[in-house]
């Protein structure tokens, strides 16, 4: 019995062998056809994926505290590449390079909040923005400057610790008769609220610098005089991709003396919500269209859970 089990056994063995080889040998006079489709499938994926990320949607790392609290280093973001081929808006969160470091191979990345458009003209002071005569209220996020006097320190900190404020090393610091804290304004409301009105008193907003500019578009003829020179030097020199020059406060393009310039791309004026410690078009000036790598759209990891897996605004 034991036999007979044994050879029906082995005879299924041989036969599913010559099954085995069969399929083997029809993989291989398939496999460069089949290996072939397979590897351009994945080699498809491959350039989608990359073109995906290089020309519409890349995820960024915040590497600075200029959008506390809209955003805090450490943050990943997903950016939206194509947002200036259909007209930016304002108050967009934007990401882009220093158009004075433009040769630079390691140009740093720069976040910050669109304040003005091409055209526009824009109206900075401690109260917020006025753009083309019409008032912007600052983000709700924006960190201002305010002055504490030392000697309601204590009123003040029993404040911030009971509505649980938290206020980093940056938004701290020590002066002669007093302490300089960044605040948002909603912030600033709720300690207001907890302070008495003496008290209140010796907590102030600090003085912003107050400035005045149109924000270049593409095409725009701009009269030149020794006032316009400072303003928009810098744009005009990047604009021009090296064929202007000033000397003696007159502008000179490929060597020949001019009044006016016609600027060749749109610009945007930009101001991060953290005032204090960041660097944005107070620092950079106009930042040129083709500085902007996109619109900061999406926040997909952070340590609040508040920003997690959120848009940003």
């Amino acid at each position: 019995m034991a036999v007979s089990v044994g050879i029906v056994c082995s005879g299924w063995y041989i036969k599913m062998d010559q099954e085995d080889k069969t399929n083997v040998s029809a993989s291989k006079r398939r496999s460069p056809a089949f290996h072939l489709k397979s590897w351009g499938i994945l080699f498809a994926c491959v350039l989608f994926v990359l073109a995906i990320r290089y020309y519409y949607i890349g995820s960024y790392r915040i590497s600075t505290n200029s959008m506390e609290k809209a955003l805090h280093e450490g943050d990943y973001v997903l950016v939206n590449k194509r947002p200036v081929k259909s007209r930016l808006k304002r108050n967009q969160t934007l990401l882009f390079t220093s158009p004075l470091l433009k040769d630079s191979a390691n140009t740093p990345l720069i976040v910050s909040r669109c304040v003005a458009l091409p055209g526009d003209t824009i109206e900075v002071g401690s109260s917020g923005y006025r753009v083309n005569s019409r008032r912007l209220p600052r983000s709700p996020h924006t960190l201002l400057p305010y002055s504490v006097s030392k000697s309601i320190i204590t009123p003040f900190t029993g404040a911030v610790k009971q509505l649980d404020i938290p206020l980093g090393k940056e938004e701290w610091r020590e002066e002669k008769n007093s302490y300089s804290v960044m605040l948002t304004p909603f912030e600033e409301y709720q300690i207001r609220e907890d302070l008495k009105e003496e008290e209140n008193k010796l907590f102030t907003q600090k003085e912003t610098e107050n400035y005045t500019l149109t924000v270049p578009y593409r095409g725009q003829v701009l009269r030149l005089n020794p006032p316009v020179h400072a303003a928009y030097k810098e744009a005009i020199l990047i604009d021009s991709e090296g064929n202007a020059r000033f000397h003696n406060e007159k502008l000179h393009i490929r060597g020949e003396e001019s009044n006016t310039y016609t600027f060749q791309q749109d610009y945007y004026w930009a101001l991060s919500d953290n005032t204090a410690d960041a660097v944005d078009s107070r620092h950079l000036g106009f930042i040129p269209a083709g500085h902007i790598i996109g619109k900061v759209w999406f926040c997909w990891y952070s340590r609040d859970k508040q920003l997690c897996f959120k848009k940003v605004h």
